[in-house]
């Protein structure tokens, strides 16, 4: 395949949202998860109007298997990403204890994830990722097809702004 082949956006802007593109992400995904975790094979997203659907195929031991994890309430605020977990299914569909979440974030996660099992929500920090200052929130996120569009609520960057004006001046 010729590498001067255009990619579509990840991200579009569009007024108060932003769609993302679930083919690119998954195909981004997968690139990173194929370097960093032998035992993860692929990883596809799906969805349905608030429901997020994350199936993920693994390695474990050499027997392949495959986790289907059902994601609801996506958010961001002050740079922490979260959600709640639905539901945990293995292969054949059999329920799996949500905890299991709890153990993988632990050991994946890099100090970046935690998890609350009382409440069933999984935090991701990525101030590591976004700039101080940053205010955004997310107030719904609807997926549309192979889009997941992320409506945004109020926020700033004006912390952000005054110090890239500061650093020019």
């Amino acid at each position: 395949m010729s590498s001067s082949l255009a990619t579509r956006p990840l991200l579009r802007w569009d007024a108060f949202a932003i769609t993302v593109d679930l083919d690119m992400v998954e195909l981004a995904l997968n690139r990173e998860l194929a370097r960093r975790v032998p035992n993860l094979r692929r990883l596809e997203i799906a969805g349905d109007g608030d429901t997020l659907e994350l199936h993920l195929e693994a390695a474990w031991q050499g027997l392949p298997g495959q986790v289907t994890a059902r994601l609801r309430e996506l958010r961001l605020r002050r740079r922490f990403f979260g959600c709640r977990i639905e539901s945990v299914h293995g292969p054949l569909g059999i329920p799996l204890p949500v905890a299991l979440v709890g153990a993988l974030a632990r050991r994946l996660g890099q100090g970046m994830l935690r998890f609350d099992a009382e409440d069933r929500i999984v935090l991701a920090d990525l101030r590591r990722f976004l700039p101080e200052g940053l205010e955004v929130r997310v107030s719904d996120v609807l997926c549309e097809g192979r889009r997941l569009r992320v409506e945004l609520a109020g926020g700033s960057v004006a912390a952000v702004l005054a110090g890239v004006a500061n650093a020019a001046g």
